[in-house]
């Protein structure tokens, strides 16, 4: 548009802007329409991006299911029961441990003497760690001990015969408000 003053300001009138929101509003419907009628689709599919790789061999889970589906007459538990590692003590996850507010270590301050283990129970259903530190931010984080991720009905153990006799916190990496101490005693 030229004017009669040389300003280099574009100028548009009412009824323009309006015709232009009324556009820009217009393709937003359209989009939030689309995206509703196929979210179950979008959903279902992860990006292309993604490098997931499944952690489970899921041959190997059909087959353990199946044998702790219908155990022999002679066994005496379960097949995840028959397969959990012995310890000296024992750590439990509780169930709900995930949801902040709620009880989450059983004991929560556990004591032991050093070269006992420790058998990290996760009653939960979600997965969980028990990792010394003060939570993620802390730079010794996992340097003394780590049982990694412990995923639902799992155990994992820890070891005390190479740490020192002391009291560390700990905390749980997937879940940081999941707190507790354990104090080595010679």
């Amino acid at each position: 548009m030229s004017t009669d003053d040389d300003s280099h300001i574009v100028r548009t009138t009412p009824r323009r802007l309006g015709k232009g929101i009324a556009i820009i509003v217009g393709i937003m419907i359209i989009g939030a329409v689309y995206g509703i009628m196929n979210f179950e689709h979008n959903y279902s599919i992860p990006p292309p991006s993604s490098k997931l790789k499944p952690q489970v061999d899921l041959k190997a889970l059909a087959t353990f299911e199946r044998t702790a589906a219908a155990p022999s007459a002679a066994s005496t538990g379960s097949a995840a029961e028959q397969q959990k590692p012995t310890a000296d003590v024992t750590l439990t996850i509780l169930e709900g441990a995930a949801t902040q507010g709620n009880p989450d270590y059983e004991p929560k301050e556990l004591t032991v003497k050093q070269g006992e283990s420790i058998l990290v129970d996760n009653k939960d259903a979600m997965p969980h760690t028990v990792t010394n530190g003060e939570g993620p931010s802390d730079t010794n984080s996992g340097k003394i001990f780590d049982t990694s991720i412990i995923n639902s009905g799992e155990s994992a153990v820890i070891e005390t015969a190479d740490i020192e006799p002391g009291t560390y916190n700990y905390y749980c990496t997937v879940h940081p408000y999941m707190t507790g101490t354990l104090t080595i005693e010679k």
